[in-house]
């Protein structure tokens, strides 16, 4: 009897920690209301509120008819901590994937983080869970709801306090090692942060009065960021971006002494479905003149880089004539029968990879130039392998493109 009875105490006990996002959430309370990739609406969050509230708490939502996400369907479903766990559960494998993307973000032991628009805590609760932190403080205008949730879940890290960007006018002089924005600026009714620049360019978006308004509340914005981070902070925001986006967002806090940390980033996960790029107050070392310029062209640029034979390979050369060289080298056979040039150019948020032979083969690629430590690699692995040098100490291991190594590979050949 005393066995069942130590079982039945083991099973009834909860155990919010968890390593998988979707364990987690589900542990401190928000069920999945769709399937993976599947998006959620208010047909599906009233349906919920209906099966799990009744009809009197479903008369109290149901005249809202606005889009999921709008401000005045969230506003309402914040207002009550049964309400929230459903609303969320509409949109459950966007949060994991999200989560998923903070938990690739190296920060320090004991960091004190602020969460800003961070809601009921959802994602500080996360944080806490994965992160080794000493507090988190959440900024929203929802703190009733969210400490009522940290209570349930014991977890007693989390602060809740009243206020949002651009003012932050609850917190003074205090700093913080972590910063986060988890899809904030996409939905600041005061920014209307544009997706798109409609039929303008994005350089003649940036030069509009539109896009001068926008840019300077981002710049408001950094500002703020910069005197709350400390000097070897990180800012992570979370959002859905574009081109425009990484463009604004990026020249906006680069203006504010915020840049694009390299070490923490995936370009491959960068796009319309919310995704991290971290800030630092330091200037990364990486051999690109406009860090947002080039990640804004890689947004929308192909899976396969564009690739050029003779006189189109000679004309696209012509093109980057003016542009910045970030390695060359010659070759020539022991034979002296090949003679092989290589040339890696950057120019506007490109890179050119440019290959002439003795023989009149002429080849080039291009590639978003966010790849320059890739193809730098590259050009060292193949250095080592014609000519038996060593290879340079490049700070990153990224993968080898395939198209260089079929040359390195055919120039072999040929020496052989």
């Amino acid at each position: 009897m005393a066995k069942k009875n130590k079982k039945r105490s083991k099973k009834n006990k909860a155990t919010f920690n968890s390593a998988n996002p979707k364990v987690f959430f589900k542990n401190i309370g928000i069920k999945p209301l769709v399937k993976p990739y599947e998006e959620g609406s208010i047909d599906i969050v009233e349906q919920e509120v209906l099966r799990r509230c009744g009809s009197n708490a479903i008369n109290q939502v149901e005249g809202i008819y606005d889009d999921f996400e709008s401000n005045n369907a969230f506003n309402v479903y914040h207002s009550n901590l049964s309400l929230v766990k459903i609303w969320y559960g509409a949109s459950f494998y966007r949060l994991c994937r999200i989560a998923t993307q903070l938990s690739e973000v190296s920060i320090p032991p004991k960091s004190k983080i602020l969460d800003i628009g961070g809601g009921p805590g959802h994602f500080a609760f996360w944080m806490a869970n994965i992160w080794n932190v000493s507090n988190i403080m959440v900024t929203d205008r929802f703190p009733e709801v969210g400490t009522q949730w940290a209570t349930n879940i014991k977890e007693y890290r989390v602060k809740f306090i009243n206020s949002t960007l651009p003012e932050l006018n609850e917190i003074s002089d205090e700093k913080f090692d972590v910063v986060v924005l988890s899809r904030v600026l996409s939905f600041m009714p005061e920014l209307n942060l544009p997706y798109t620049a409609m039929d303008l360019t994005a350089a003649s978006y940036l030069q509009s009065e539109e896009g001068h308004q926008v840019y300077n509340k981002l710049i408001r914005i950094g500002d703020r960021l910069n005197e709350i981070v400390e000097t070897d902070g990180k800012i992570i925001v979370v959002d859905s971006w574009s081109d425009l986006r990484v463009l604004l967002v990026g020249k906006a806090f680069e203006h504010s002494g915020l840049y694009i940390n390299i070490q923490d980033f995936n370009t491959d996960k960068v796009g319309a479905e919310p995704s991290v790029i971290v800030f630092t107050k330091s200037i990364n070392p990486m051999p690109v003149k406009d860090l947002p310029h080039s990640l804004a062209t890689a947004l929308y640029f192909p899976d396969e880089p564009p690739v050029f034979l003779g006189t189109a390979a000679c004309s696209i050369r012509n093109l980057f004539k003016d542009g910045e060289i970030k390695d060359q080298f010659e070759f020539e056979s022991n034979t002296k029968k090949l003679k092989r040039y290589h040339e890696i150019v950057e120019k506007e948020g490109l890179l050119l990879v440019y290959v002439a032979e003795n023989d009149g083969i002429i080849n080039a690629w291009i590639y978003p130039s966010i790849f320059v430590l890739n193809l730098l690699r590259d050009f060292e692995e193949l250095k080592k392998k014609l000519t038996g040098g060593v290879s340079a100490n490049i700070p990153l291991k990224p993968e080898a493109f395939d198209q260089l190594k079929m040359i390195a590979e055919e120039q072999c050949r040929v020496c052989d």
